[in-house]
């Protein structure tokens, strides 16, 4: 992650905490999503919460060629 690399990290997700006061939990987990990987996250699908549709449709939509060439299945 590199020298002081969790701080964006952290700014991403609380900025969007704090701008949500609605708290749209999809939207916050793609910001969140996108910032770690930005920071060469590379083992989402090892993440506890894979399998759960909320996690699954964000991933769906940031990289949809995984669910159409690796048969990963939405559970």
């Amino acid at each position: 992650m590199g020298w002081c690399g969790a701080t964006t990290i952290f700014d991403a997700a609380v900025g969007a905490l704090l701008k949500n006061d609605d708290l749209n939990v999809k939207d916050i987990i793609k910001k969140l999503a996108k910032e770690l990987e930005d920071n060469d996250w590379d083992c989402q699908m090892e993440s506890d919460y894979w399998g759960h549709p909320i996690i699954q449709e964000v991933f769906k939509e940031l990289h949809p060629s995984w669910f159409e060439t690796q048969n990963i299945k939405i559970e």
